[in-house]
């Protein structure tokens, strides 16, 4: 004779399942919740390194005494150079003539690129005040740049006619082309690193986070910090999904010999 389950018996089974499909989840919690923080920690590593990476690259192609730093600690400007080399500053060939206002001269060994108009040479960058002889970003009429126009080759710079105000030690000019500029907007839920560029060279650092492209998320804290003429520091916390944060320090050397 065949039986069939009763009432009582299937809610028992059914209680019983219950309790042992808890169990389990209880038991795949800690193991999957592991496993969403591993990737939560991954992606802010990532991410970190790619910003660590980009300035690290970056920085060391920035004109000499270029970096400055402004909101903070959260606004990084630099001059990115683009082909550099000795002058002339002696017969035979056409030298640089520190004493007039001068157009062109000759480059003592080809550079890798021509430089091209709209770009700047500089000589003799010592700092990045906003005014000054010694200063690429000075607004004042005795600064150390002139813009490159046209007719540039290799082996001779043409310029815009300028009297520079003090020759190199190393006997050396720079062609740059327009700032770049890091902007940290960081938060508690994750703000973002913006990377702004192509602006005219101004006196004063730009401080306009909203500028430019989103580099980064995710940023819960950062901070950049000229230690040293030759030494910038970026300390920065990253965070992931799932709520995981990575710290970075990176620091990058810089030649500060103009």
């Amino acid at each position: 004779m065949q039986r069939g389950f009763s009432l009582i018996e299937l809610i028992v089974a059914l209680v019983a399942a219950g309790i042992v499909a808890a169990g389990l989840m209880l038991w795949m919690a800690r193991p999957l919740q592991a496993l969403q923080d591993s990737h939560g920690q991954a992606a802010a590593i990532d991410q970190a390194e790619r910003i660590g990476s980009r300035l690290s690259a970056e920085l060391p192609q920035a004109l000499p005494n270029s970096v400055r730093i402004a909101c903070n600690g959260r606004c990084l400007e630099f001059l990115p150079v683009v082909a550099w080399g000795d002058y002339r500053s002696a017969t035979p060939g056409d030298t640089l003539d520190f004493a007039v206002s001068d157009d062109r001269f000759d480059v003592l060994m080809p550079m890798s690129a021509v430089p091209q108009p709209g770009m700047q040479v500089v000589i003799n960058n010592l700092n990045a005040l906003p005014s000054g002889s010694g200063s690429a970003y000075s607004e004042d009429a005795n600064n150390n740049r002139s813009s490159i126009v046209a007719g540039s080759t290799l082996q001779q710079i043409r310029m815009a006619p300028k009297q520079f105000p003090a020759p190199s030690a190393a006997q050396r000019f720079f062609i740059v082309d327009r700032p770049v500029s890091w902007f940290c907007q960081p938060a508690a839920g994750g703000g973002e690193l913006r990377r702004y560029s192509g602006y005219p060279v101004q006196g004063v650092q730009p401080a306009n986070p909203s500028s430019g492209d989103v580099f980064a998320g995710g940023i819960v804290d950062c901070a950049f910090d000229l230690t040293a003429p030759d030494l910038v520091t970026l300390r920065l916390q990253v965070g992931g999904p799932g709520g995981a944060q990575m710290g970075l320090l990176t620091q990058v050397a810089l030649d500060h010999t103009p």
